[in-house]
């Protein structure tokens, strides 16, 4: 008598796995973020700004070598007080990007610029998992609509 195991080894019909990533913008034209005000510049022009009120949300931004962006992603959106952040999803973004770094965000729709004791958590659990896979977190942005606060420019990365 055979075993399933016996016979999904034989199988053909196993599937395959693919990994693709097409960059389809030249490093010279993308934004250079290197400092704290680059970051809350460029975030400015991604985020919906007519939500930043109303409902808390996380992006990612993706750094190469150069600490040119490559790319961003909304990670969560939650209620007003708090979203859910997943580290494994934010690791697994920056190593399917090939990022050499991130930028992380959120923004707090209360307009209070202090992190919160989650917020300072999250942000040491990030660095860790990324510092195992050789990856870096340059800062982390907490926004509101009219300022932002740095977690680097603080002294907290």
């Amino acid at each position: 008598m055979k075993t399933l195991f016996e016979d999904w080894l034989k199988s053909p019909q196993l599937s395959e796995v693919r990994v693709d990533y097409v960059s389809t913008q030249a490093d010279d034209c993308r934004p250079s973020l290197t400092c704290p005000d680059d970051a809350n510049r460029y975030l400015r022009k991604v985020w919906n700004l007519n939500t930043i009120e109303i409902q808390e949300e996380f992006y990612v931004l993706l750094l190469n070598g150069n600490k040119k962006c490559i790319g961003w992603t909304m990670t969560s959106r939650g209620g007003k007080k708090a979203t859910i952040v997943e580290v494994q999803q934010i690791v697994t973004i920056a190593l399917l990007t090939n990022a050499a770094s991130i930028i992380i965000a959120h923004n707090h729709p209360s307009g209070t610029l202090s992190p919160s004791t989650a917020d300072i958590n999250l942000t040491q659990r990030i660095i860790k998992a990324l510092k195992i896979m050789g990856l870096e977190l340059d800062d982390h942005i907490i926004l509101t609509r009219e300022d932002y606060f740095s977690f680097r420019s603080a002294g907290r990365l």
